[in-house]
């Protein structure tokens, strides 16, 4: 077969089969860029390029180890910046004796459940990837392969993983251990797309739910009352179980501590009036003068929140796929849904970027379209029925 030019994908190099002499498919979308085919159906990448104006083929991986999208980055890393070569004599630290270093100074940055993810990425994956590695000899080249390797196993892990990297990193160069002229090799780097996993709850849903938080709400539960304060608030879990009197303002919620740090919740009308109710109902169980506003008593408050909302959502009929955190997802997608702008519903939510919040908005959006749907269905009736409808004419 002669070589052929294709918009090179994994199915096309999966399923090319061998011939009694060697060929070759080469990338369209990536110039220079070829799989090579042997006689004995072993598959390999190389790389044509031209150096100080001599050619030069560079050997990138085998295929399926390596795919297309792996392949290419590693390519066009090599038509832009050349073979990446470390400096003869390099100051930089190796990366095992930085982490050190950059987990004492940046560690009070983090906080505790944040710190020990960080931990676990850098054990688990950046060290045996980069360990014994000074931080100027690591280049784009190994950051892709060890990215696209890891994305294989655990796409979003690989996605965190990479963005401490580059922050350990930035911070190198920050601390004046880089050369001049040193680019972060991740930069540039596409995370992979992220899944997004939600549930989004019907107004009727919605109705159910409510009825049976209200009846065990009547009957003193704190959890259930909890869980009605997210339904209109959109407030996290642990927001809820930490939250105290002293926190509750006439007009807003004054968060010590979240997610993202210290913030303001503004409360409406139903909420102020839920709480307004909810503290009455404490005060008549002779409960007003505890602090926090659920309490629940027990060394694991979240797990006893958890078996609630088990039995709610079996007594709402609601999925049993269903998570408490998904109320979350119902608030943020009826906010969208009401005309809220994604900005508004951001700050309601707390979260640091608005790209977190238009992930809920897609919620939104397939409840809308299936709206479309039945009102299509509606106007114009099945095609059998219409010609029916005109034979009887």
């Amino acid at each position: 077969m002669a070589n052929l030019l294709l918009p090179l994908t994994d199915a096309i190099c999966r399923t090319a089969k061998p011939e009694a002499k060697e060929y070759a498919l080469r990338d369209q979308r990536q110039p220079g860029l070829a799989l090579r085919v042997q006689p004995s159906g072993a598959r390999s990448w190389i790389m044509r390029t031209r150096i100080k104006g001599k050619a030069v083929r560079h050997s990138l991986g085998t295929f399926p180890d390596m795919p297309v999208k792996a392949a290419r980055q590693i390519a066009n890393v090599l038509l832009a910046d050349g073979v990446e070569a470390s400096p003869a004599r390099s100051t930089a630290p190796l990366f095992d004796s930085f982490q050190v270093e950059h987990e004492r100074r940046c560690g009070a940055f983090y906080k505790p459940q944040g710190l020990l993810t960080y931990q676990r990425y850098v054990r688990s994956e950046l060290l045996p990837a980069f360990g014994g590695r000074r931080l100027d000899a690591i280049t784009r080249q190994d950051v892709v392969r060890w990215f696209e390797g890891y994305s294989l196993r655990r796409p979003g892990g690989a996605n965190r993983a990479l963005g401490i990297l580059g922050a350990m990193l930035g911070r190198a160069k920050a601390w004046g251990y880089m050369p001049d002229g040193w680019r972060n090799p991740v930069t540039g780097i596409s995370m992979n797309r992220r899944k997004i996993v939600g549930t989004f709850l019907s107004e009727d849903q919605m109705t159910r739910l409510g009825a049976a938080l209200d009846a065990r709400m009547a009957e003193g539960c704190a959890a259930s009352a909890l869980l009605r304060f997210l339904t209109l608030t959109g407030c996290r879990v642990s927001e809820a179980v930490d939250l105290e009197w002293q926190d509750v303002l006439p007009d807003r919620l004054r968060l010590r501590d979240s997610k993202t740090g210290p913030r303001d919740v503004p409360l409406g009308l139903p909420v102020r009036r839920f709480l307004k109710a909810h503290r009455a109902s404490l005060a008549r169980r002779g409960l007003a003068r505890l602090r926090p506003v659920f309490p629940m008593f027990g060394g694991q408050r979240y797990e006893g929140v958890r078996s609630i909302w088990f039995a709610v959502r079996r007594e709402a009929d609601l999925p049993p796929s269903l998570r408490i955190h998904d109320l979350r997802h119902s608030f943020a997608s009826h906010a969208v849904m009401s005309g809220e702008t994604l900005f508004a519903t951001s700050r309601l939510l707390g979260h640091s970027r608005i790209q977190m919040t238009a992930r809920y908005a897609h919620l939104a959006d397939e409840a809308l379209s299936a709206a479309a749907e039945k009102i299509g269905v509606y106007l114009l009736p099945p095609t059998g029925s219409r010609s029916r409808r005109r034979s009887s004419d």
